[in-house]
């Protein structure tokens, strides 16, 4: 597919030209609907209908030519003062807006036999929008309800209707020939190549990272350099007594040859620090701007919402007012998509729960009208979107007795209960505070699928309302789902990271505040008991050495199970651009994700539903320890030591953290040549190598392991994607002692190997 709109056929010019111009019909008519005589407002509207009909024209679709050129004279006869469109007349054209986004969205193929088959239905909307113009401007409004008559009558009537048209025809006026067009060049990208450039660009802000660490070794080689010319000189008075002539006439050209190795090294590594500044430059931005291509205004994932507040308010016998702010906040196109139904449903839950009809509204001392807030927000770098009314709201009392009737709480729990606790029961499946079921709700299946839905864009969702003051919803969403914001925390000695939006809180927690309660440990915040599990326990690490006065908590779950796990320290929070682990290391226990920090440091991100899962399984299997106030024990057995060469960074780390959680001394290469460079240095109780690498691959890897009288006692374990039996034999016959599948990381095989040729970890 082509980017630009080369490639799209008529029909689909027609289709991207008519969704446009729809929004802006829908949007004026409602517009105009509270302000009949609003100058810009007419003038927009004129030009989005003769847009529409031009396009219409050019493709020959008659009968959205006809609709189109019957509203742009509704219009320009309103701008004129003929005529005033009241709301029925706005019905009227909302319905030929309808009309004409069907009719966009036909296939060329089934053009013609739609248009044979709809041709009364059309003849009676262009009726409908002629005999508009007929009115009077005071008859506006009957002559509104006349029109929708019309729309009923004959195709015969409606065709006579028509040409008792007497206000002006707007034909295609030559100024306007290109007036519409954007200036601009118009490309049209698929998610798909979003998402892949994306991908590109948080590739490219973690691969530049890497030049910083071989620019430091690049520094280190010059130390050394200048350390060897100050040995040579130091050799000089020893050769110049063995042999004055020869001897010193090879010194000095040594000493030369080092001072020009020294010098060119210095050259280059100023060359490769400013090469270093650009490129991270260059990526930082490149990764920006990708980001901000996904990003669409807030506006655009609403364009229908004041059209159904409108419909479903007359339904329903009521007056209703949509405001909305921030329609120009930018959201990621990918989180605007999946919160437009949970909004959707939030606005029409307030419409038939919240806002009263007219007469009860006055009877309360409230406008007839009720309004409806949508404010969309940037807020310490997360999107904010909230949903109020100024109904009725909700009945705390009632809520309260609702909760006990269905079981869910008793009374004395109830009464102990917060606002924030109490309005949480309103998101459970099948919970609603209507007795009677209506189409649009009373069934209470909304407000716990809106949850879900928030939930499955790592969003949370927090309701206040008071008794006759009208609700509130508050959405708090990640801005784009390609980056996390996150709190850093330090366990074993490693860097980990939660996803803010599923924290509760997290707080310092002296050791006297602890409680203990049936063997349990807790700490109690506010009303209620939380119940602290050691995160080094949760992930099979060892407990921490040593001792401390205070636990650093972060608290998550949900209001019926909160946890609080102690971490070893708090690092601070980070914007983290995550990478999904690769499918065929299976699913990696407590992890959702990797990412790499800015200093080229790679992170295991929490799975938090998934480490909730953890906690509930070592409770049920009665298997959690209990917090010391020592940290643990003071003594610490000397580890064994692994090398882990994996080209593949999420492989290594993965690999590593799996090794290291069970208590194993961990080191890493890049490559087989890397890996062979480090294990002639010694001291490693087992390798484990990957096949396919640069520079190296595993099996010559191994063979030269093995050839090495030093190091061929060494246990070797090849861990790969290939899985035929020839692979396997090829590793074994290099000398592998063992030859394992990556599939093998979602399971115990990879540790039980490790524990089978060396044991455990001390």
């Amino acid at each position: 597919m082509n980017d630009d709109l080369s490639g799209f056929s008529m029909m689909e010019l027609f289709r991207v030209e008519t969704e446009n111009q729809a929004a802006v019909l829908s949007e004026g008519l409602l517009e105009l609907e509270r302000d009949p005589l609003a100058a810009d407002t007419l003038e927009a509207l004129m030009r989005a209908a003769h847009s529409i009909k031009g396009a219409a024209r050019i493709i020959s679709l008659d009968g959205a030519v006809r609709i189109a050129h019957q509203m742009e004279d509704c219009f320009v006869a309103a701008q004129g003062g003929l005529i005033v469109l009241g709301a029925t007349a706005v019905d009227v054209l909302l319905s030929g807006v309808d009309m004409l986004s069907q009719i966009s969205n036909l296939q060329e193929s089934e053009a013609n036999s739609w248009f044979e088959g709809h041709d009364v239905e059309i003849n009676a909307l262009v009726a409908g929008m002629a005999a508009i113009l007929d009115a009077e401007p005071e008859e506006a409004e009957e002559q509104g309800s006349n029109s929708k008559r019309v729309q009923q009558s004959t195709a015969e009537n409606d065709v006579d209707s028509a040409a008792k048209v007497k206000t002006p025809v707007v034909e295609d006026r030559p100024e306007d020939v290109g007036r519409d067009e954007s200036k601009d060049r118009v490309l049209r990208l698929s998610s798909e190549h979003l998402d892949r450039m994306l991908a590109l660009a948080s590739e490219m802000q973690v691969e530049w990272q890497w030049l910083r660490p071989f620019s430091d070794s690049m520094l280190q080689l010059k130390r050394r350099l200048s350390e060897l010319e100050k040995m040579l000189s130091g050799l000089e008075p020893s050769v110049s007594e063995v042999d004055s002539s020869t001897g010193s006439a090879r010194l000095k050209s040594v000493q030369r040859k080092a001072e020009q190795c020294r010098l060119l090294l210095a050259e280059q590594q100023e060359d490769l620090e400013m090469h270093s500044r650009y490129v991270s430059s260059l990526s930082h931005r490149l990764y920006h701007q990708t980001v901000a291509s996904r990003m669409r205004p807030f506006g655009d994932g609403v364009p229908g919402f004041r059209r159904m507040v409108r419909d479903l308010a007359r339904d329903l016998g009521k007056k209703v007012r949509l405001e909305i702010t921030g329609l120009e906040t930018s959201v990621d196109r990918d989180i605007l998509e999946k919160i437009e139904s949970p909004l959707n449903h939030l606005i029409r839950n307030a419409i038939d729960h919240g806002l009263e009809i007219p007469e009860e509204r006055r009877s309360q001392g409230k406008p007839e009208e009720g309004v409806i807030q949508l404010e969309a927000i940037h807020q310490s770098g997360m999107l904010r979107i909230s949903v109020s009314d100024d109904g009725r709201g909700v009945d705390l009392d009632a809520l309260r007795e609702k909760v006990i009737r269905n079981g869910h709480a008793t009374k004395e729990m109830v009464d102990r209960m917060t606002e924030s606790e109490l309005m949480s029961f309103l998101f459970l499946p099948k919970f609603t505070m209507k007795e009677k079921v209506t189409e649009i709700s009373g069934r209470g299946v909304g407000l716990d699928i809106v949850a879900s839905m928030i939930r499955d864009v790592r969003g949370t969702l927090h309701s206040s309302a008071r008794n006759g003051a009208g609700m509130r919803f508050e959405l708090l969403l990640p801005i784009t789902l390609s980056v996390v914001r996150a709190l850093l925390v330090d366990i074993g000695g490693e860097p980990y990271a939660f996803p803010l939006v599923h924290i509760n809180r997290t707080l310092k927690c002296r050791i006297d505040e602890i409680e203990r309660i049936e063997g349990r440990q807790y700490i109690t915040l506010g009303s209620q008991q939380i119940g602290l599990v050691s995160a080094r326990e949760v992930l099979g690490l060892p407990p921490e050495a040593g001792s401390s006065d205070s636990y650093s908590i972060v608290v998550v779950g949900t209001m019926e199970s909160l946890y609080g796990l102690i971490v070893d320290d708090f690092l601070g929070e980070r914007d983290l651009v995550e990478k999904v682990l690769n499918p065929r290391l299976g699913k990696v226990k407590d992890i959702s994700a990797a990412a790499v920090t800015a200093d080229g440091s790679p992170i295991l991100i929490f799975d938090v539903n998934d480490l909730l899962r953890s906690i509930a399984k070592l409770i049920g299997d009665g298997k959690l320890g209990r917090v010391s106030q020592g940290g643990g024990s003071s003594g610490k057995a000397v580890a064994k030591r692994i090398l882990v060469v994996d080209d593949s960074l999420t492989v290594r780390e993965v690999e590593r953290k799996l090794l290291v959680s069970r208590g194993y001394e961990v080191e890493v290469a890049v490559d087989g040549m890397d890996g062979l460079n480090t294990v002639r240095s010694g001291g490693f109780d087992l390798v484990i190598s990957d096949v396919d690498m640069p520079r190296m691959d595993g099996i010559e890897f191994v063979s030269l392991i093995k050839s090495d009288v030093r190091l061929r006692d060494t246990p070797v374990i090849i861990v790969s994607y290939k899985e035929s039996d020839e692979d396997r034999m090829r590793g074994l016959d290099a000398g592998a002692d063992s030859y394992l599948t990556k599939s093998s990381f979602h399971d115990e095989t990879l540790l039980e190997t490790v524990v089978d040729l060396i044991g455990k970890a001390s």
